[in-house]
């Protein structure tokens, strides 16, 4: 099966809460199986970041439905390419938070980070996450 990796950005509603955050996880965690979707979703306060991966079509599926969730606004494309095997096979969605420019979560998310993902996709993810907007 032909894999697809899409990298997105967009900006939080404005006073997205802890619990909103939570529930966006817990969706995902019950959901992206499913779908055969796993990935990295990146905050840090008032932006988003997220890596899906999954079949082509699950995962265009799901950037459609993402486009539309009133959570967040402005969502960008930054990197969508086909792939070979997945960088991030063991979650559904991991999640990690930016904070003064660190990031804050699981060391097993944090390391998958930093040896599974292709450089290409390393350097996309420091580069957004470095330009990100810092909460409004």
């Amino acid at each position: 099966m032909e894999l697809k990796s899409l990298t997105y950005t967009s900006w939080a509603r404005p006073r997205i809460s802890d619990g909103d955050i939570e529930a966006i996880l817990r969706s995902s965690h019950t959901n992206n199986p499913l779908e055969g979707i796993g990935g990295v979703l990146i905050f840090n306060g008032g932006a988003f970041m997220q890596v899906l991966e999954g079949s082509e079509k699950a995962v265009d599926d799901m950037a459609e439905r993402l486009r539309a969730d009133k959570r967040h606004s402005n969502f960008f494309i930054r990197d969508e390419r086909l792939i070979s095997e997945r960088a991030f096979p063991d979650w559904s969605m991991a999640y990690l938070r930016l904070k003064d420019d660190e990031f804050v979560g699981e060391d097993r998310v944090q390391r998958a980070l930093a040896r599974a993902v292709p450089d290409a996709t390393r350097n996309i993810i420091r580069a957004l996450t470095q330009s990100l907007p810092v909460a409004r």
